[in-house]
């Protein structure tokens, strides 16, 4: 497993809406792991009932916007932060020896369709809530709280531990193939208490398929190794949670807008084409 950080300066091309209210709770209203492909076979449909002019270069626009913001399509309007995923790619070694192994004694030869093993996906996620607490001190943090962060991952003070973990598997990894994984927080830090616990949620994408391999649920308790109790986070680290909360409501919202918008948009040509009333097939012609 081979992982890349997405570049820091990767933006949206919808600008970002002012004057939101940020939410003490984020309800998850999940979309289905199909609603892209979905979208593009509707779009397809279209094309293949047969276009004219505008509804040609309509359809184009459309396609266009599907292949180029198709993460925050998927993920950004479930709040997941685009500039902070991890890519990476699937090794051979990953997928599931035991079905190799099977197709090794039955077929003498192992079965290139096996998929990537269920392990692998957790161990994605180790790797993603890793990188998304030594994420979470804006630029510009003193060293100290830099320092404070990046050790939550130690021994060596507060540390942020692992209590349970539930994956959700939508579709099969499989040799050769690209992913992307995102981390967020699952709900917002209380202004009135310190927390004991967080809960986070991660979504593994296959850039391949273009579509969510993995929807992850975690929680996570705060232990201080020095007392050997649990503890909770100093004010400090509470405030950047807030900022980081603040930051994936803005994203959810921006791209549940955009996600609307682009369902109108097939909506219309599909009005335009199909359903328009006395619609007729293009069937070609014979000359």
């Amino acid at each position: 497993m081979r992982f890349q950080r997405i570049p820091q300066n990767y933006s949206s091309p919808i600008p970002k809406p002012r004057g939101i209210s940020v939410l003490a709770t984020s309800p998850d209203a999940i979309p289905s792991s199909r609603w892209l492909s979905d979208l593009k076979s509707r779009v397809g449909k279209c094309i293949m009932f047969g276009l004219r002019g505008k509804q040609i270069e309509e359809a184009g626009r459309i396609a266009k916007v599907l292949g180029e913001e198709w993460r925050g399509l998927i993920a950004g309007r479930e709040g997941f932060l685009l500039n902070k995923g991890q890519e990476g790619t699937v090794r051979w070694g990953e997928m599931d020896l035991l079905l190799n192994c099977i197709a090794s004694v039955f077929f003498l030869a192992p079965v290139a369709e096996g998929h990537l093993n269920n392990v692998a996906y957790v161990r994605f996620a180790e790797s993603s809530r890793v990188h998304f607490f030594s994420g979470i001190p804006p630029s510009g943090s003193s060293a100290e709280h830099t320092r404070q962060w990046r050790d939550t991952c130690t021994p060596k003070g507060l540390g942020l531990i692992l209590k349970s973990i539930t994956v959700d598997y939508k579709y099969p990894l499989t040799f050769p193939n690209h992913f992307t994984i995102y981390h967020r927080l699952k709900e917002s830090v209380s202004a009135s208490a310190s927390p004991t616990k967080l809960l986070l949620s991660s979504l593994l994408l296959s850039t391949t398929a273009q579509r969510p391999a993995a929807r992850i649920q975690e929680e996570i308790v705060i232990f201080d190794y020095r007392i050997q109790k649990s503890a909770r986070l100093p004010e400090h680290m509470q405030d950047m949670l807030r900022v980081r909360w603040e930051e994936q409501e803005q994203a959810k919202r921006m791209w549940e807008s955009r996600a609307k918008q682009v369902e109108e948009m097939v909506e219309e040509l599909e009005k335009e084409s199909w359903k328009r009333l006395g619609a007729v097939e293009d069937m070609g012609s014979g000359n």
